[in-house]
């Protein structure tokens, strides 16, 4: 079945902001196949290796295949470009930079966007902007609504247990998001107020996540059709209320990783980190997130991660010159002294919560 976004829709298009309209969500077993059966032949798939292979046995070769890899601007208007005259939809198959690489390719096409994530680690596929990079930095740009989004649970449970457990971590971040925004109006500081069906949404999506951890861990289909669900839901919200309520400082320190090292981590994981870290120096109540992350069993280790406690600092440090020079909304980051101390502590916390 098509779950609350409608029954199956036959055509995109442009978001419209400041309207709740979730995206068009199928959780049937069997649908990602049965699309794949239907459209690729007339389509141009966009995927890696991996993704691929839990349907290329069974799923008709795509007309085209866009290998997935660098999401690098101009590496993926050269990928748009060679989508061949006759396509007739586009198909995001993978994680999320096949979903961003979709997004990407159905834009500068202007063909119909059908999205497949075959893990739910992330809530990419259901928000309208894409993810790029400039280099070290990640920039978002697009407006792009897709006919469907197919979240298959028997394909999405064959993916990695670990990266499906990361899904929590875009949803965690209203924990520390709404923390920020509330700081930032309370202060007066920022241009988009205080809106309170926002932080509902925000306040119930941590609220069910703390229920569905243990299922989260274990990655029941229950757990991936919340997942997908909340998601949605999350998705809808940022284009009904901007996506104040779900991002702030967390997001912030992840990006200050990134642009430090121009590393790649899977995202959820990072952001799980980084709210255990901020909830800590916001005195918001970490206890909560700790519990959800312990619960869930995302892995959100420094040295499952790769960052060694001296780059963690040196972050750290640099975060409040980086939000300023980013033009990041305001924060806890602003109102704050950055202090050795105070990341020595935040990070002890995160390590005693996560594991070292």
């Amino acid at each position: 079945h098509a779950d609350r976004g409608g029954s199956r829709a036959i055509g995109g298009g442009r978001v419209t902001a400041g309207v709740w309209d979730p995206f068009p969500l199928t959780l049937d077993d069997g649908a990602a196949l049965e699309r794949l059966c239907e459209l690729a032949p007339r389509a141009a798939v966009c995927t890696m290796p991996e993704p691929w292979a839990l349907f290329e046995d069974d799923a008709p070769e795509p007309m085209h295949v866009v290998p997935v890899g660098s999401v690098e601007r101009d590496h993926l208007a050269d990928l748009a470009s060679a989508v061949p005259p006759g396509a007739e939809t586009v198909i995001g198959v993978g994680g999320g930079s096949s979903i961003d690489t979709a997004k990407y390719v159905a834009e500068a096409t202007g063909l119909p966007l059908l999205q497949i994530p075959t893990i739910i680690s992330v809530d990419a596929a259901f928000t309208a902007p894409y993810g790029y990079r400039e280099g070290s930095r990640v920039r978002y740009a697009g407006n792009l609504r897709p006919i469907e989004v197919v979240c298959d649970p028997t394909v999405i449970r064959r993916s990695p247990p670990g990266l499906n457990r990361a899904g929590v971590g875009d949803l965690l971040s209203c924990h520390t998001g709404m923390f920020d925004w509330k700081v930032a109006t309370d202060a007066g500081l920022g241009d988009i107020p205080w809106n309170e069906e926002a932080a509902t949404l925000g306040r119930r999506v941590v609220a069910e996540m703390s229920e569905m951890a243990p299922q989260i861990a274990q990655v029941t289909a229950d757990a991936v059709r919340w997942l997908a669900t909340i998601h949605r839901d999350v998705g809808a919200g940022c284009v009904a209320y901007e996506p104040r309520f779900e991002e702030g400082s967390e997001h912030f320190l992840a990006y200050c990783i990134e642009w430090l090292t121009n590393g790649h981590w899977v995202h959820g994981e990072l952001i799980s980190f980084c709210v255990l870290v901020m909830s800590t120096v916001q005195g918001n109540d970490p206890e909560l997130p700790a519990a959800i992350v312990r619960d869930s069993r995302v892995d959100a280790r420094l040295s499952h991660l790769g960052i060694p406690e001296e780059l963690f600092h040196q972050a750290f440090a640099e975060l409040p010159a980086y939000c300023e020079r980013e033009d990041l909304w305001p924060s806890v980051v602003g109102l704050t002294d950055f202090t050795p101390e105070l990341g020595a502590r935040a990070l002890a916390f995160a390590k005693d919560v996560a594991g070292a």
